[in-house]
């Protein structure tokens, strides 16, 4: 005789909504002090659906097991509008693989070596421009920085009133992950919807040019790829979606500047021993290969990845029922995989809150404690799962970012009088008082 199932603990909140509210308001919270209070698996409700959270690196494992966890049906509706509809991030079995090759045509070695001398021009552009002494809110420029280098290298689009347009559109999409999913007149998610219809026509006629005139970015790339399957090409609609989910995906580094300069401010020692490696590196253009011979380079910014809060979970949906940490889940529950608290374990990463570029140093190697500790582009192979096909990508905008601040000589000063506390409600979360800095050369 079987074992009588036993649900994970937990509450389901109130009627419908849930605890949907408390989720939207911050979802890193939300999950992290249950996680801390419940366990590695817990139970809520969110808008009508019982839900299972889970977070670690063995629940990573079970996350992308296709077996037992689907992602078609798993976000929620009103998120899965705003990434754009049938993206990779919903997608199963063949079509998200065919799908994901086609992406992947814009992340090979040769593609991002060829995007390293554009996008050090442009941190390196940003840098200069900032460092006039005057105060400026740094935010608002790591977000047109991450955005100018998505677009210039990948989309193919430059810097204009186009880009412009787009960058305010990508505000209002922003507002729209974190409201509640009211479609009427003048709500941040109706706002959101319609900010999305504009970004996805320039992104089509985007597309449309680039067929008809290629170039090196990475848009051209995936629409000469050809599937494995049956020869054809991405379709312009189909395309014009997954350019949509690069950049939301892509964006989130500039959460990552965020982080670094905070990190580096706190702790002088660190920001001064990796001054000194980066000095050392040639003069002139930055090189795959040279980025790669910096190891305390790496370490500071697989460090400023772990902790940083980007995205507080992935969606997913129980295939079928399975057991986890002592507890079922039933078919048909939305599976959230909580990843930021999944860096957080003290199991794999001891004093976990403490920013320690060591534990990835040889001594201690913390990320081969688990298979999944070290997971925060997602976990499994990058062509097969769903992993984000970013995943190198993002962090050698972050490895540049952080070169040229450091061998550029400049000095940057917090402002004292600010809140630099991050407001959870935003995704990802924003310093409330923008980051305001002096920076000097």
């Amino acid at each position: 005789m079987s074992a009588p199932s036993k649900l994970p603990p937990g509450e389901t909140g109130l009627p419908f909504l849930g605890e949907v509210t408390d989720f939207l308001k911050d979802g890193f919270g939300f999950v992290e002090g249950r996680a801390e209070r419940l366990g590695p698996v817990f139970k809520t409700k969110i808008l009508g659906r019982p839900t299972a959270i889970i977070v670690g690196p063995d629940a990573a494992g079970q996350f992308i097991d296709e077996s037992k966890i689907q992602r078609q049906g798993g976000m929620l509706p009103h998120i899965q509008v705003l990434f754009g509809g049938n993206a990779l991030p919903v997608l199963d079995g063949e079509e998200h693989r065919e799908r994901k090759a086609f992406v992947m045509s814009a992340f090979t070695r040769d593609a991002l070596a060829g995007y390293l001398p554009e996008m050090q021009r442009l941190v390196a552009a940003a840098f200069a421009g900032w460092a006039t002494g005057d105060e400026l809110r740094w935010l608002d420029g790591f977000k047109r920085l991450a955005l100018e280098v998505i677009s210039t290298t990948i989309l193919g689009l430059p810097a204009g009133p186009t880009l412009d347009a787009v960058a305010k559109d990508y505000e209002l999409v922003g507002g729209g992950f974190s409201s509640l999913p009211i479609p009427l007149p003048g709500t941040n998610y109706s706002r959101a919807r319609h900010a999305l219809d504009r970004i996805l026509a320039v992104y089509a006629e985007n597309a449309k040019k680039q067929l008809a005139s290629p170039s090196s970015a990475g848009l051209s790339r995936i629409l000469a790829a050809r599937s494995a399957r049956d020869g054809r090409q991405i379709t312009v609609d189909e395309v014009k979606v997954e350019l949509h989910h690069i950049v939301v995906a892509g964006l989130i580094v500039w959460a990552w500047f965020v982080t670094a300069v905070q990190e580096l401010d706190r702790n002088p020692e660190i920001r001064e021993r990796l001054r000194a490696e980066v000095a050392s590196l040639p003069a002139g253009p930055l090189t795959l290969e040279g980025l790669m011979a910096a190891p305390y380079l790496m370490q500071v910014s697989m460090e400023i990845r772990r902790l940083s809060p980007v995205v507080s979970v992935f969606f997913g949906k129980a295939r079928t029922t399975f057991e986890f940490a002592g507890h079922t889940i039933p078919e048909g529950w939305m599976v959230l995989w909580g990843i930021t608290s999944s860096h957080l374990r003290p199991e794999i990463y001891p004093e976990p809150t403490k920013f320690d570029p060591e534990r990835f140093g040889p001594a201690r190697h913390e990320q081969d404690r688990h298979p999944h500790a070290f997971v925060p582009n997602g976990a499994g192979d990058a062509h097969k799962s769903h992993k984000c096909a970013g995943y190198e990508f993002a962090p050698l905008m972050l490895q540049v970012f952080l070169a040229e601040l450091l061998r550029g000589g400049y000095q940057w000063k917090l402002a004292p009088d600010q809140d630099v506390s991050l407001d959870y409600r935003k995704v990802p979360p924003e310093p409330r008082d923008g980051l305001r800095v002096r920076i000097t050369r």
